[in-house]
């Protein structure tokens, strides 16, 4: 019996909300997913920049923290009610990634991670259970709550024949390297956060719309070489990163360092820092070099990205996500949809694998208005 499933997601850009509502049919080992609706909301901007303010690491009062967990909740209630219209069929359940504010990956302590937007607001205005805080008990059981897309990239996007990986790039990148053993994934380091910082800096515009002006842009050769020394590249998997690391304040950093080059020459730098990261990331810890690439995020859509990972990973074929029936720009947020779905049949969802978590755990709490204790 085919169910209705909604997604909802904001990356480490702070852009605004990504929704995805879906049709899930099948089972939870063998499903078949069709989009049925996206659409993207950008945040306020007054919300917006309380939101950076947190994420870039200035200390506020805990009455502003609590604030922001109820109004980026009713925010990404908005945008599933915006979703439903035209679709009067009952929504069983959303699966809400929220906001991360903040992600500390476990060093000698447990880590700990905050996402914004509390579920119970979201299923109380919506009516509608909802999962959220999919991060939590993974890193309770000592992985990185992240990445966490993996297991809907085995589930629905796996070659039997030969390996492939699926590569977001986001604010950060996160890959899947899907082959014929276990599932490896993990943060490779920054896509277009440290490009969009930049990008405010020197030109006030919000990204480096298609990569166009990374491609008018030469790279320096020397800056780049002492910014691809940074600990993070070399440490192995598993990992993963954030605005805390690769935030603004870095792109002030390098801005500053390459001060002695035209503002195009530092978009391409930067450009090249994405580009080298990623393609030593899985030189240096993949098993084997993958067959296919398949991109995902804003950064599938950026021309530089492209061309450079097309002549680097050569002869294997990149590609996007699109070619296998998932949209780019919405891929995260449908495969929380899925990830909500999957929770409610109480199907763990995590790869030890890839977060370095002890154990299989269920991922995400439950939030329903039900009366019924077991709903």
């Amino acid at each position: 019996m085919a169910i209705f499933a909604i997604g909802l997601m904001s990356g480490t850009s702070l852009d605004g909300i990504d929704g995805a509502l879906i049709q899930i049919s099948g089972t939870p080992d063998s499903p078949s997913i069709q989009t049925l609706k996206t659409l993207a909301c950008p945040y306020p901007e007054s919300l917006r920049q309380r939101l950076l303010v947190v994420a870039e690491g200035t200390p506020i009062p805990v009455a502003e923290i609590s604030a922001l967990h109820r109004d980026v909740a009713l925010a990404f209630s908005d945008s599933a009610l915006e979703l439903l219209v035209g679709f009067p069929e009952a929504c069983t359940v959303i699966g809400s990634h929220g906001q991360t504010v903040h992600h500390q990956p476990p060093g000698k302590e447990i880590g700990h991670t905050f996402q914004l937007g509390h579920g119970a607001i979201i299923a109380a205005k919506t009516g509608i259970t909802t999962v959220s805080d999919f991060r939590s008990r993974d890193m309770a059981y000592g992985g990185q709550g992240a990445p966490l897309v993996p297991f809907f990239d085995a589930l629905l996007l796996r070659d039997p024949h030969h390996p492939r990986c699926i590569q977001n790039l986001g604010g950060i990148g996160n890959v899947t390297f899907l082959g014929s053993e276990k599932v490896l994934a993990f943060d490779t380091g920054p896509a277009n956060l440290l490009i969009d910082g930049a990008m405010r800096l020197l030109y006030d515009q919000p990204f480096d719309q298609g990569g166009q002006i990374a491609l008018s842009g030469t790279v320096d050769s020397e800056l780049l070489e002492r910014w691809l020394l940074d600990p993070y590249f070399t440490k192995h998997p598993p990992k993963s990163t954030g605005r805390e690391y690769f935030g603004y304040a870095r792109a002030e950093i390098f801005c500053q360092e390459a001060a002695h080059l035209t503002p195009a020459a530092r978009i391409a730098t930067l450009s090249e820092l994405t580009v080298q990261s990623l393609v030593r990331a899985y030189e240096d810890f993949l098993p084997v070099m993958p067959k296919e690439i398949f991109l995902s995020g804003g950064g599938a859509h950026n021309q530089y990205f492209i061309q450079r990972l097309t002549a680097l990973l050569a002869p294997a074929k990149v590609d996007t996500t699109a070619s296998l029936g998932v949209d780019v720009d919405f891929k995260e947020a449908i495969a929380f949809a899925v990830l909500g779905w999957l929770r409610l049949h109480n199907r763990p969802t995590n790869f030890p694998s890839a977060t370095g978590a002890s154990k299989h755990v269920l991922l995400g709490d439950v939030h329903s208005d039900s009366l019924d204790p077991h709903s």
